[in-house]
């Protein structure tokens, strides 16, 4: 198992499933697209980013690039890193 100190942030609940199997660090979900009217859970991704560091782990397809551009803008530069 990989020891990671920044969280992971996936798209949907199977890859919440996937990514916990092999890595041992705080894996969060965006519920897809519902990540832009949930301004409660972008709160506590943002404070994890902080805190911890974020990789932003998404498809690289087109709902993952949006999804991944709007995390960019709406999360401290510096503490994201992006994966796909």
């Amino acid at each position: 198992m990989i020891k990671l100190r920044e969280a992971i942030l996936v798209e949907g609940r199977y890859d919440v499933n996937t990514v916990r199997q092999v890595v041992d660090t705080v894996v969060l979900e965006t519920g897809g697209f519902r990540i832009f009217n949930n301004k409660d859970q972008l709160k506590v991704i943002r404070r994890i980013a902080e805190t911890r560091g974020l990789i932003v782990l998404t498809d690289s397809d087109g709902a993952g690039f949006v999804i991944r551009n709007y995390l960019k803008g709406a999360l401290p530069q510096g503490r994201i890193k992006q994966a796909y």
